[in-house]
């Protein structure tokens, strides 16, 4: 902490997507931030807020405070290098690949507290696969057999040099073939997919100028 509060004050700060993460100490130690999984065209872990962004994604900051008998004093976001992430109100926008602060500005410009968060380029689109309660399975081959009415659900996630990378871009998926189908949820954000009749099928998500391939053949 910089100024103004004393250590009774503790603010959360959310990466916003679903739910799940643990929480992680910014540098003062007054916040903590939590990446949660399962947004829609969003990548994250699951883990604590120690991965990079990925290049051309952003990060949605829920902040929260508590503080005993009182509210939160008004706070606003503002980034130390706008050449790698650039605020807008509560959204970060990583533009330039390399490392930044983000400040938490509270009244008279004080420094309630800051994070270092890093931007890097992605060099590859996995397919993670998750179970119904958000729990991570691992990774999807590149070339997997179902059964009729089979379901999976998966997250598209960006990957630099097999670290993984967090945040929110847009995903384009496109199927060749009409043995499967890819249903967007939108309220877990994963995407299921669902085996409809025998044959195979090609599916290919574009995201961050990257894409991946995925053949599917659906047994009878």
């Amino acid at each position: 902490m910089r100024t103004l509060l004393a250590g009774c004050f503790t603010a959360l700060v959310a990466v916003g997507c679903g739910a799940g993460g643990r929480p992680e100490l910014s540098s003062a130690g007054v916040m903590a931030a939590r990446p949660q999984c399962g947004a829609l065209n969003v990548a994250c872990v699951g883990q604590k807020l120690d991965a990079p962004i990925a290049l051309g994604s952003a990060v949605e900051l829920d902040v929260r405070y508590q503080i005993g008998g009182s509210s939160g004093p008004p706070t606003v976001l503002e980034s130390a290098d706008p050449a790698v992430l650039v605020v807008e109100g509560s959204r970060l926008k990583a533009v330039g690949a390399g490392a930044s602060a983000v400040l938490f500005i509270g009244p008279d410009k004080a420094v309630l507290d800051f994070l270092h968060l890093w931007v890097e380029p992605a060099t590859e689109l996995r397919i993670m696969r998750y179970s119904s309660s958000g729990t991570l399975l691992g990774r999807v081959q590149s070339s997997i057999k179902l059964l009729v009415h089979d379901e999976l659900l998966v997250s598209i996630e960006p990957f630099a040099k097999g670290q993984p990378l967090l945040g929110s871009f847009k995903l384009e998926p496109n199927v060749s073939g009409n043995t499967v189908a890819i249903v967007p949820d939108s309220v877990s954000g994963w995407h299921r997919v669902v085996a409809r009749s025998p044959g195979p099928s090609q599916v290919k998500f574009s995201a961050l100028g990257l894409t991946t391939d995925w053949a599917i053949e659906v047994m009878p």
